[in-house]
């Protein structure tokens, strides 16, 4: 039955997660959970989402540098301990519940990059920036009770770049996400540009990071789509 308090709920404490759902697409042809569509994670990686064998196989030319990175970073994490892995699933399952609402704060947060004055040519933007928000985070005292979308809570936000934010071991990595996730979306939705999200978990015993690519399109027609400054969004995770 439903909870009493169910109209008061979060809208990503919904059960059904229409408003995640909606944001769950194919990593090739861009399809969404919305669609009735049931997506299939990669057997190598457990990462990338597909809509059918067809999408799987005709993105793995792009896909295979991804998921070698995938399988290694996975590979290096089960060596950590214990405690280490199980707040980092919970950290991941945090993003998966707010990937709509953090998707639309990457857009603004760069959206005025790709507009005049700063650039008469969108395209050319996109393939020059390399713009990464950082979303600083902490775990309440109470995560092991909470819901997945309430275990954790925003101190901060601000835009990086890939020089001063990265190391430099994990430049290509990130150049490699990026432009994936650009190339992608531009193939199946129009011009596009994209910026790298990290939730960076700040907690007193540990640090994390889970990181995630986010396009959008370059003709601005997401703004009719999402109709509101980032910043608002992030209000929803304080």
């Amino acid at each position: 039955p439903p909870a009493r308090n169910a109209r008061q709920r979060h809208a990503f404490s919904n059960p059904e997660e229409p408003v995640s759902r909606r944001a769950r697409q194919c990593q090739h042809c861009t399809k969404r959970e919305e669609d009735g569509v049931t997506m299939r994670k990669c057997s190598a990686c457990q990462v990338d989402r597909y809509c059918s064998r067809n999408c799987q196989k005709a993105a793995w030319p792009v896909h295979k540098h991804i998921c070698k990175l995938n399988q290694e970073t996975v590979t290096t994490l089960e060596a950590r301990p214990a405690a280490y892995l199980e707040r980092l699933e919970a950290l991941r399952d945090f993003t998966r519940k707010h990937r709509a609402t953090i998707s639309e704060a990457a857009f603004f947060s760069v959206r005025h990059n790709y507009l005049p004055p700063s650039t008469s040519d969108p395209v050319a933007a996109s393939k020059e920036r390399e713009d990464v928000l950082v979303i600083e985070l902490r775990t309440r005292p109470n995560a092991h009770r909470a819901r997945p979308e309430k275990r954790f809570y925003v101190m901060g936000a601000q835009l990086e770049t890939f020089s001063s934010f990265f190391p430099e071991e994990k430049l290509d990595e990130m150049h490699l996400r990026l432009r994936n996730c650009r190339e992608e979306a531009t193939a199946h939705r129009g011009p596009s540009g994209a910026v790298i999200v990290v939730f960076s978990l700040n907690d007193p015993d540990m640090e994390l990071m889970n990181v995630m690519p986010v396009a959008f399109l370059l003709d601005q027609s997401d703004v009719e789509e999402l109709g509101r400054p980032w910043k608002e969004f992030l209000i929803h995770m304080l």
